[in-house]
Order: C-alpha cells, then sequence, then structure tokens
C-alpha cells in the first residue's frame, strides 16, 4: 500500500511530462524536417501517423523471416520503414547483426531495433525510483526501495515495461536515421508467439477498464474527503473551493495516453496484425483462434502469409523412363505434402476475406540479409487489407478491395 501511494504522487511530479499525448507531440527531429521542407512548426506528423503492422502467430512459423522480408520490401520501394522486435528470442539480431534497443540503420530506408524485456524492465523500474526517490527518506526509503525491487520478478512487471516502450513508439515513433524521409511510413513489429501478443495488443484496453475503476474509486474518496472538509472549514474559509486531486489528475492522463493507443490500433486503415501459420494442423487451429481473439478486442486482422509450403512435384517427361522406387519421392514427403494440401485449403477458407501469400519452403533458410532475398521478392506486391472506402454522394458504391 505504501509502495502504492507513493507511485501515484510520483505519477503526479511527472505529470506534466505526460499530460500531452505522445502522440500528438512533434519530437525535435519532427520540428527540423518540417523546417526544412517548409512546413509550419507543429505540423510535421499531422495526419502522417505511420502504418502500423504488427506480424503474429504460432511460435516456429517463420515470423521474423516474414517481418524482416517485408520490411526489406518497403524499403526497396522507397517507403521509410522501422522493424521493431517484442520477441525475447532476438531473432532480428541473428538476421542482421548486432541489433539494440534503439534503432540502426541496417538498409537504405530501413531502421531495426529489438525491445530487450529485460533492459526494458529495468529502464521502467529506474525511471519509477528516481520519481519515488524524492518523496521518502531513512527508514521507509530503505522499505519502499526493497518492495521495489522484488516488484521486477512480480507477474506482470516485464509486460508492464514492454508495453510501456510499445506505447511510446507507436505514439511518439523516433524520427528515422536518414534524412530523407521526415517520419516512418510503416512500422512493422516482430512479436513473440500468439498468446504473448494477444494479451500485448489487448493490454490497452485492459487497463483502460483498470483505470476506469480507479478514477471512480479516487473520485468518491475525493468527494468524501471534501464534505469533510467543508465542514470543517465552512466558518473559516467560507465559499473556497476544494484544490484538484493530482492523483485523479495523474489517473485521467493516464488514461488519455491508453485512450490515445486504443484510438490507432483500432484505425483499421492504419493498423493491422499480419497473422502467419505453415500449412499444419496445430498451427492452423492456432491462427483462426487468434484471428478470433483479436477481432473480438476490435483489432483489424489484414492478411495471412502461409510459410513453408512444400513444392510440388516436377512432373515426369512424357514418354520418359518410369522412375524407379529410389528416385520416387518417399512416401512420407508425399504424404507431408498432402496434409499441407489439406490444412492450406482450411487456411484459404477461414481467410477467404483477406489478402494471402503462399510462401514455398525454400532451399536454404534464412541466415542474413542475402538469403531473405527469395522472400523479399514475393513481399513486394503484398498489401495487407484495408476497409473499401465510403461510398461517395451519388451513391455509387465503392469497390472491393
Amino acid at each position: 500500500m505504501l509502495l502504492s501511494r507513493l507511485w501515484k504522487r510520483a505519477a503526479f511530479r511527472t505529470a506534466k511530462d505526460t499530460a500531452v499525448w505522445e502522440g500528438t507531440q512533434p519530437s525535435a527531429a519532427h520540428e527540423a524536417h518540417a523546417h526544412q521542407s517548409g512546413q509550419a512548426p507543429g505540423q510535421a506528423g499531422i495526419s502522417k501517423h505511420p502504418e502500423i503492422w504488427f506480424f503474429g502467430g504460432k511460435g516456429g512459423v517463420g515470423k521474423t523471416s516474414c517481418a524482416a522480408a517485408q520490411a526489406l520490401a518497403l524499403a526497396e520501394k522507397g517507403e521509410a520503414t522501422l522493424l521493431v522486435s517484442t520477441d525475447p528470442a532476438h531473432n532480428l539480431g541473428d538476421l542482421f547483426g548486432a541489433v539494440g534497443g534503439k534503432p540502426c540503420n541496417i538498409a537504405p530506408r530501413l531502421d531495426v531495433m529489438e525491445l530487450d524485456p529485460e533492459r526494458e524492465c529495468d529502464r521502467y523500474l529506474e525511471a519509477v525510483r528516481q520519481r519515488i526517490a524524492p518523496l521518502v527518506s531513512g527508514e521507509r526509503s530503505a522499505t519502499v526501495m526493497r518492495q521495489l525491487e522484488l516488484s521486477r520478478h512480480a507477474p506482470g512487471t516485464s509486460e508492464a515495461a514492454l508495453f510501456d516502450a510499445l506505447v511510446e513508439i507507436i505514439l511518439t515513433p523516433p524520427a528515422p536515421l536518414e534524412d530523407e524521409a521526415p517520419h516512418y511510413r510503416h512500422i512493422l513489429f516482430d512479436t513473440a508467439p500468439s498468446g504473448h501478443t494477444i494479451r500485448l495488443l489487448s493490454l490497452p484496453e485492459v487497463l483502460g477498464g483498470w483505470l476506469e475503476g480507479m478514477l471512480g474509486q479516487r473520485r468518491r474518496a475525493v468527494a468524501e474527503r471534501s464534505l469533510w472538509l467543508d465542514s470543517q472549514q465552512a466558518s473559516e474559509t467560507p465559499g473556497e473551493e476544494a484544490p484538484e486531486d493530482p492523483i485523479s489528475e495523474a489517473l485521467e492522463q493516464r488514461r488519455t495516453r491508453y485512450a490515445a493507443l486504443r484510438q490507432r490500433l483500432s484505425d483499421t486503415r492504419r493498423a493491422r496484425v499480419i497473422l502467419v501459420s505453415t500449412p499444419e494442423k496445430l498451427p492452423c487451429l492456432e491462427t483462426t483462434r487468434t484471428r478470433e481473439a483479436l477481432e473480438a478486442h476490435g483489432l483489424a486482422v489484414g492478411g495471412l502469409i502461409i510459410n513453408q509450403c512444400l513444392p510440388e512435384p516436377a512432373a515426369q517427361g512424357a514418354g520418359g523412363p518410369p522412375s524407379t522406387p529410389h528416385e520416387s519421392q518417399a512416401d512420407w514427403v508425399a504424404t507431408w505434402r498432402e496434409q499441407q494440401r489439406h490444412w492450406a485449403a482450411r487456411l484459404e477458407e477461414a481467410f477467404a476475406d483477406r489478402p494471402r501469400l503462399r510462401l514455398l519452403r525454400q532451399p536454404q533458410l534464412p541466415e542474413d540479409r542475402a538469403s531473405l532475398a527469395p522472400l523479399v521478392a514475393q513481399f513486394t506486391a503484398f498489401r495487407p487489407w484495408s476497409p473499401a472506402p465510403a461510398a461517395s454522394s451519388c451513391g455509387c458504391a465503392a469497390p472491393a478491395r
């Protein structure tokens, strides 16, 4: 309880820093680019929010390779892109070399960064520690700091820290490292397996409800306190209004921030989840469940990547000698291919209303940027689903996409 009260007080100390939505305040870099391009200060970034694409799916289906190939394809088309990994496995670093917690440029118009849960947790708790430190002293300070250190291992702490970093990137994206573009056109997230992604993307809704409850309780407490103060001070300061409550103000600002994120993620024209699956039973079933769960939270599923499809056997030439058992496809490969056909058809049916891309199993699995080239070529024309524009005033229906 002590730590909770101190955290609320510390939140108010930095209220001015978080009062403005991170999504509406242009960065200094954005202002500089706006000045150079002739835009008025403060106009950079308005109506230029980057498109947000999350690549999600069951573990081991190739999310990292697909996200990296898509990012490279967008960058090669001249669209400034930021690729962010929220997966603790750090697979982007395996593909592109040393990648840290800040954007690094790995190709023209493509920056990459990895969010390390441990590092983000350290940063998150250090920020809390700095805010609390001026409010306590002596024995109480030691107790509070000990409780704060123990909270590092509490359930949900890493998720909260990672979510805080995610909010920062989406609402106040960094400026591209290259000077050609004032802002990113796309931000792609390579996420951890499905369950983690669903929890992460549903947090704005969950925390928004939690903050609503906290605000309701706080307002009732403030109202009761105000009544008591009025009865005590009526004779001394008649007509004086009760002071504003700093805790309620801090909670309201936090709620506003999450509402801004919720609005951004619910914008189906600019935020979508691209699901990746392989044509096999378990990934197929999990992918369909993941779509249902995401859409239940108001998040748009923008498309499906069916990865690692076995190529069809080469047709035997007419009049050629019959294949020997050794030369023919092994029985297990033929069985595997037949299973893949069945589950690929199931996926195609479940996502018939979304763009779909089938990727053949590559002779060499991606190991670096060069080995991603075949995938990059296939992602060049891929675009996620977007809702059809509203019908024009003449009553003509917009064409279906």
